[in-house]
């Protein structure tokens, strides 16, 4: 049953039904500009990010620049044992069998991932060209890299002399699946082998240098003796890379963490600046739309004002006459956010289907429950804010004046 201010708010409201439309409006539209542009950055900022890093490592664990460690077990405990490598430019890690058992064990890693990373030069029909040799072990690199699913000609199969190449790379040599071709690295190994796929990666610099192996055949191909570049890891919440990575570095210290954050500074102070944008547009939607609900509310107490003094003088305590006011203000929140949210949906579902008829969507767009819950919180307690002058108002009411002065 609804309590005594409850029902002479609700009889106000449908008393003034022209001003009751126009607050309702104007929270619609408000919240549901709201909901259409944080879906819309949200939906831009996600695909941004499944571009950076959506297929590549968000953790790597490296060895200190001219300071490979080799990792040893003795009983429970590790050591770390730096190796002397002054011949070599880069650092490798040695008996990395160790740290990768480690790495499994953690919860917050879904992916990890031992790469032998080294360049050199394919040839084929003495055409030569430059090339980055990934050496991985294929159920793990595919992981990260989404490697089986993105051959276009052959098979995703490692082992041995086979190895998956670039389409842009094949198309340049005319290589085909099953042709030979020769690898060469910078120190002058070189090593014969069969092309097995042919992958594209829809990024030209990738198709036209990479070269994938067997781990174990980029580690004779590069004389490592069972060293590896680098381990890279994926986690489910990319934006959690920097906690994780301290995680890793407490276990691992002797060893160099790098996060996707660390390599996209310029991506991270675009998206901030775009949140904060927006951000501070959503402010100001809300401030117009509580100011207008707070002046629509003032003159609506001031029409109100005689019902008020005689509710008053019939014996209405002054926090009742103050509540009838909080209470349009919430009603009036409640609904139009509520309504403003549906809105939002059906702008978002619109503008999907305008820009794909058009072709100039390449992103997906969707409302968060999370988000639209916490605009209508956000929104129902500006209305009732925005109440808080006109329910002083009433409460300040001296009921024999207002009475008198009709």
């Amino acid at each position: 049953m609804l309590s005594f201010e409850s029902m002479i708010a609700w009889r106000f409201l449908k008393e003034s039904r022209s001003q009751t439309i126009l607050i309702l409006l104007g929270i619609i539209i408000g919240v549901s500009v709201q909901i259409f542009l944080s879906s819309l950055i949200y939906g831009l900022q996600q695909n941004l990010i499944e571009q950076t890093v959506g297929d590549s490592p968000h953790i790597m664990l490296r060895a200190q620049e001219n300071s490979p460690q080799s990792i040893l077990q003795k009983g429970n405990q590790s050591l770390v044992i730096p190796v002397i490598a002054a011949a070599k430019k880069d650092a490798y890690i040695l008996s990395y069998q160790p740290i990768l058992k480690k790495l499994d064990t953690f919860s917050e890693l879904k992916v990890v991932s031992p790469l032998v990373d080294g360049s050199g030069f394919i040839t084929k029909a003495e055409v030569s060209r430059p090339i980055v040799v990934k050496g991985v072990f294929l159920e793990r690199a595919d992981s990260i890299y989404k490697i089986i699913q993105r051959i276009n000609t052959g098979k995703a199969v490692l082992g041995g002399t086979g190895v998956l190449i670039g389409r842009s790379l094949a198309e340049d040599l005319k290589i085909e699946t099953g042709s030979i071709i020769e690898i060469r690295t910078s120190g002058g190994n070189s090593g014969t082998f069969a092309v097995n796929g042919i992958f594209d990666f829809e990024n030209n610099a990738i198709n036209s240098s990479w070269i994938f192996m067997d781990i174990y055949r980029s580690q004779a191909l590069f004389e490592l003796n069972g060293a590896i570049s680098r381990i890279e890891m994926q986690i489910e919440q990319v934006f959690q890379s920097e906690i994780i990575s301290q995680k890793i570095k407490n276990d691992f210290p002797d060893f160099l963490i790098e996060t996707w954050q660390t390599n996209n500074r310029q991506l991270l102070s675009a998206l901030q600046s775009q949140s904060a944008s927006s951000y501070m547009i959503q402010f100001f939607v809300l401030l117009a739309v509580t100011l207008g609900i707070a002046s629509v509310l003032a003159i609506a107490a001031v029409q109100k004002s005689r019902e008020i003094g005689i509710l008053k003088a019939m014996g209405t305590r002054t926090s009742s006459a103050s509540r009838i006011f909080l209470i349009q203000g919430a009603v009036l929140g409640l609904t139009g956010s509520i309504l403003g949210s549906l809105v939002g949906v059906g702008l978002i579902k619109l503008f999907q289907i305008a820009s794909q008829s058009g072709g100039a969507l390449s992103f997906s767009i969707r409302v968060e429950f999370q988000t639209a819950l916490t605009l209508i919180i956000i929104s129902t307690i500006a209305s009732i804010g925005a109440a808080l002058f006109p329910a002083r108002k009433a409460a300040s009411l001296v009921p024999i004046e207002v009475i008198r002065n009709g």
